[in-house]
């Protein structure tokens, strides 16, 4: 399984970043992929020998940015020092900022209501005001109430905006006897894939799909995601409740009870987290997995996969689709509202936001942008040009932020998978009961209101998030 030749040809980013240093890596990123960021997106700045401090829970991105900063740094003069955690980031922000020591810029990610509440971000009204291309530069759907706008103000300026596909493997595909060409396009043909790939394969260890759920999260992505594809979102914006009842969403976790009645699921996914598949993924042991633009860095990079693997559009129920799936709007940075570099920061973050600067980041392979313009589809990078919004993807509208649910829906959608749907209804009944009874708790307490979660006229296939409010 060494690859076809055009696999051979698209680049890797850890082969050019192997072995060089911050400076060596930016010049041999320009000569592999074009021009960097140009000279003159950035300027010897007003702030020039200021220090400003990035605070993230993004590791895939980071060797980029430090070449993306480097660069910053010898136009403007003003140094950026990346401070990453991982698992440990909402920890690690909540003591540097209770320490009185917080960050310059940092990434809203949690709770972001209580973040502003806290007065932890500083509002990018005037940032915006004063930079109105760079405000009309964001995905429509960016700057709504609930999202990016909380009582009135603008927080956070989103960098990505990432697709949910399908990723396969196309050497299994053909020793499968499947056309490596073709990605399943619909549930059922996705089903008679995965069962073709272990029937052919099983004996070498091989099997048709895949999935790590021993954190359950993953269910948003096996199973809520492709409902949506079915027209079935578990928030009813046009009613204004939650409803795990629908169709579509039942038929989406039947689909996956039925690929494990055929045996075409990865053994042992309670045991597997969703790293853990996406290895399996890379080391050619299963023929397909779900995941979002944030994966091909992590195959090509991370696990440095030699597979002829290739991204795809999420198949959906028939033979024409019902709704869209959900493209997410998150990794909200910001300046802190405490910080004296206010000035410098900002001046970071208009670079980083620069049409050229995220386009790059998206060429590069990072993922799908904030910023309509730099997802071009265009890459030498496997598997990003796919990755590009397409209009099967949509920025849905905001969801009640509501209190951590116990039992919460991903949970829930793997007992069903592991009982195979003995008691489905009940339990999704149950489950929609629980849900409009915290956000209705939410209503009551005055943490929410309810008007700003409807949407009478939301329809699936052709509602628009509105253009920004900044």
């Amino acid at each position: 399984m060494n690859g076809s030749p055009l696999t051979k040809h698209l680049l890797n980013r850890r082969q050019v970043l192997k072995g060089v240093g911050v400076g060596a890596g930016a010049a041999a990123l320009s000569a592999a992929t074009g021009p960097f960021v140009h000279i003159g997106r950035a300027r010897q700045s007003d702030f020039a020998g200021e220090t400003v401090t990035w605070m993230s829970n993004q590791r895939h991105d980071r060797a980029v940015k430090e070449m993306l900063f480097k660069e910053f740094e010898e136009q403007s003069g003003i140094k950026v020092e990346m401070q990453i955690f991982a698992d440990e980031y909402n920890d690690q922000l909540k003591l540097a900022f209770e320490s009185g020591n917080p960050p310059d810029i940092f990434n809203m990610t949690g709770n972001l209501r209580a973040q502003i509440e806290a007065g932890w971000p500083e509002p990018a009204d005037e940032f915006l005001s004063e930079n109105p291309d760079l405000a009309e530069s964001f995905l429509a759907g960016a700057f709504v109430p609930n999202r990016g706008i909380w009582n009135g103000k603008i927080y956070g300026l989103p960098m990505y905006s990432q697709t949910m596909r399908l990723f396969y493997n196309k050497t299994l595909f053909d020793r499968a006897g499947l056309d490596p060409e073709g990605p399943p396009e619909t549930w059922t043909e996705l089903r008679q894939s995965a069962k073709q790939i272990t029937d052919e394969l099983a004996s070498e260890g091989i099997f048709g799909f895949i999935l790590g759920d021993k954190f359950t999260w993953v269910w948003w992505m096996n199973a809520a995601i492709p409902a949506m594809g079915a027209g079935a979102y578990y928030y009813n914006w046009k009613e204004g409740r939650y409803d795990f009842t629908q169709d579509g969403i039942k038929q989406a976790l039947q689909l996956m009870i039925e690929m494990k009645q055929d045996d075409s699921i990865f053994p042992g996914i309670h045991t597997l987290t969703d790293d853990d598949a996406r290895q399996q993924f890379a080391l050619g042991r299963a023929g397909m997995i779900i995941g979002g633009a944030w994966n091909p860095g992590v195959f090509n990079d991370q696990f440095e996969s030699t597979e002829d693997w290739e991204t795809a559009i999420l198949p959906v129920p028939g033979s024409t689709p019902e709704g869209r799936f959900q493209q997410t709007m998150g990794d909200r940075y910001t300046v802190s509202a405490t910080t004296e570099k206010k000035g410098a920061a900002w001046e970071v973050l208009k670079y980083m936001y620069s049409v050229p600067t995220m386009t790059r980041m998206y060429e590069l392979g990072m993922g799908v942008m904030g910023v309509k313009a730099a997802n071009t589809g265009q890459s030498d990078v496997r598997g990003v040009p796919m990755l590009a919004p397409t209009g099967l993807d949509l920025v849905t509208p905001p969801e009640p932020e509501l209190p951590t649910m116990t039992p919460d829906y991903q949970t829930v959608m793997q007992a069903i998978w592991d009982e195979e749907g003995a008691n489905m209804d009940d339990q999704l009944a149950e489950l929609t009961e629980n849900y409009n009874a915290a956000f209705d708790q939410a209503v009551a307490d005055g943490k929410l209101v309810k008007d700003e979660f409807v949407i009478p006229d939301f329809d699936p296939l052709t509602w628009q998030p509105p253009q920004q409010e900044a």
